[in-house]
């Protein structure tokens, strides 16, 4: 598979590659981190299940920092010009905050660990050097940012998702933009729904 650009009505499949990708990545994130919070410490299963979570969260951080990268390189599609100005800013701010989330959940969580005094292990073949040293009053806030950002990530992408959705089946068939991330038949085939 080649590497393709965006393109001026659609993204590019390094693009559609990093986002399905990394959507799919945080089903089992956030289903691994709600699940071991409400373990025992005791319990056996909890230190592999968080050696996992890290880890995982470790590789979602670097697809992220690249996909920032990608992004920087290649700007997206351009909003159909049927879109209002509260829709284009609602949407542009929801994609800021789901960057910065995406690069922020896995750094606190990073930091966290290390602030309980411990490394963060990858896959167990190696381990991150330390960044903090132990400091068990900024370890509780750490992880109250962590949990607090999950959250509000979640928020984030119901709106992500919503908009989408509401463009695509709600909205005059201009305002579509969900053929630009899926192989989707777009509603009208017109060069004038797009802003110059």
């Amino acid at each position: 598979m080649t590497i393709q650009a965006n393109q001026k009505h659609s993204y590019g499949k390094l693009a559609k590659l990093l986002h399905w990708g990394m959507a799919l990545m945080l089903i089992p994130l956030m289903l691994i981190g709600s699940y071991m919070a409400g373990l025992e410490l005791s319990d056996p299963s909890r230190l592999q299940l968080m050696t996992m979570h890290k880890s995982f969260g470790a590789v979602f951080m670097q697809l992220a920092v690249l996909r920032l990268i990608w992004s920087r390189l290649n700007p997206a599609p351009q909003l159909p010009n049927v879109l209002t100005t509260w829709e284009r800013l609602l949407s542009r701010t929801v994609t800021v905050l789901l960057y910065v989330l995406m690069l922020a959940i896995p750094f606190s969580g990073f930091a966290m660990t290390n602030f309980y005094g411990y490394p963060v292990n990858f896959f167990g073949l190696v381990e991150f050097p330390q960044l903090f040293e132990k400091n068990l009053v900024l370890a509780g806030i750490a992880k109250q940012a962590h949990v607090t950002m999950v959250y509000t990530l979640l928020a984030a992408l119901f709106l992500h998702i919503a908009g989408a959705l509401k463009h695509r089946y709600f909205d005059e068939p201009e305002a579509d933009v969900l053929t630009r991330m899926m192989p989707l038949k777009p509603r009208v085939q017109s060069a004038k729904q797009y802003t110059e």
